[in-house]
């Protein structure tokens, strides 16, 4: 069975995919492949840097994968998220 210190990598490159690779994608895929802009694109941004979904820690518990990384994943990026958020709106609320 692995342990979260084990895994510490696996989390940490997990939570930066979540919380900052994700909401990038979000505002390039909005701007150069939709032509999005100011609320519209606030919008999906916003929602790409909501925290991992709870299914993936229900999922790895459920079939016995990765647990302590689900887990990790999910506590730490929930409790990122928020700070994400204000620099998502800091950097593209529309005024």
């Amino acid at each position: 069975m692995w342990d979260a210190k084990d895994l510490r990598s696996d989390i940490a490159v997990a939570t930066v995919l979540k919380l900052a690779l994700m909401p990038f994608v979000a505002w390039a895929a909005g701007v150069f492949i939709f032509g999005l802009s100011g609320h519209p694109l606030y919008t999906v941004v916003l929602l790409a840097t909501l925290p991992s979904a709870q299914n993936v820690f229900v999922y790895a518990q459920r079939y016995g994968v990765a647990v302590p990384l689900g887990r990790d994943a999910v506590v730490i990026t929930t409790v990122l998220s928020l700070p994400m958020m204000m620099l998502v709106s800091v950097l593209l609320a529309p005024g």
